[in-house]
């Protein structure tokens, strides 16, 4: 399962968080498109292969998956769909999400992480850049840079070490933790295990749930 272990669970991590839902039962599709991808001969940092010469390069044969498509249910009823790839050309590590609702969409891509996309129904859509003023106290807590002064991927880490930190100072865990615990990473693998046996046996499978 490397793709959706590896891609996948970033992406369900993050929907799971931003729609305030479980997902309850998931239908998964493994696919692998490639069977033989190049290995380096030599260890390298990661993302450094373009700088590798031809001849520095192996074939291995690929026995998991590279492509996966997800279908989710979540604890609402809601329905979901999750798509990961790792044969889409010209993309750079892109991570995305759509949300449709009754009122508006929401649309995030973190390739342009300082854009928000909006959907309307009765007036034109928006795309608004990311700015603190806009934002609500709690979301607002996470940001360190005005608008216009770009803000990505390594500050999410910054923000993390932050709310622990926070809870060290404190001498104890808020009562509603504002960052991941090890109860979070229990659903994540219990979440892993369904999807990796719903591919295994092409059926709908429940996520367990119970305490971590």
């Amino acid at each position: 399962m490397r793709a959706v272990a590896d891609i996948g669970s970033h992406w369900l991590d993050l929907i799971g968080f931003i729609a305030g839902l479980r997902v309850t039962r998931v239908f998964t599709d493994f696919v692998t498109i490639l069977p033989r991808r190049r290995k380096p001969t030599r260890p390298l940092e990661t993302f450094a292969g373009k700088e590798l010469a031809p001849d520095e390069y192996e074939e291995r044969p690929i026995r998991t998956e590279d492509f996966a498509t997800v279908v989710l249910r979540f604890a609402d009823g809601a329905p979901g769909v999750m798509t990961v790839s790792q044969v889409s050309a010209g993309h750079k590590n892109r991570l995305g999400f759509e949300i449709n609702g009754a009122d508006a969409s929401l649309a995030w891509n973190s390739e342009r992480p300082e854009e928000l996309w909006v959907g309307r129904r009765e007036r034109a859509s928006e795309l608004l850049q990311r700015d603190p003023a806009l934002l609500a106290p709690e979301a607002r807590s996470t940001t360190s840079y005005p608008g216009g002064h770009a803000e990505g991927f390594p500050d999410t880490f910054k923000a993390l070490y932050r709310a622990v930190y926070r809870a060290v100072v404190a001498g104890a865990p808020p009562t509603a933790p504002d960052y991941p615990t090890f109860a979070d990473g229990v659903r994540a693998l219990r979440l892993g295990e369904a999807i990796a046996t719903s591919a295994r046996e092409q059926r709908w499978v429940d996520v367990p749930e119970g305490d971590a």
